[in-house]
């Protein structure tokens, strides 16, 4: 599946970032950095705007950055 209209599941995003789905779920949890959508069922579904955020937080982290201090800098 793509980033279309739908979005991502987070499995696929997380295959994506190269990071665990747990770890998606988490930033989501505890800094807010989450999906515009969710599926019936409460399916998180992330556009391409939402994974952007996601992966300038990678970037920051594979940098050194602590993930609340890249959450803040990304939101």
């Amino acid at each position: 599946m793509g980033a279309d209209e739908a979005g991502m599941p987070t499995g696929s995003v997380a295959r994506l970032l190269g990071v665990s789905p747990t770890t998606v779920r988490s930033w989501e949890r505890r800094y807010g950095i989450g999906p515009s959508r969710r599926a019936p069922g409460h399916h998180r579904r992330w556009t391409p705007e939402d994974i952007a955020l996601l992966e300038a937080m990678c970037r920051l982290a594979a940098r050194g950055v602590r993930p609340a201090e890249a959450a803040r800098a990304v939101l």
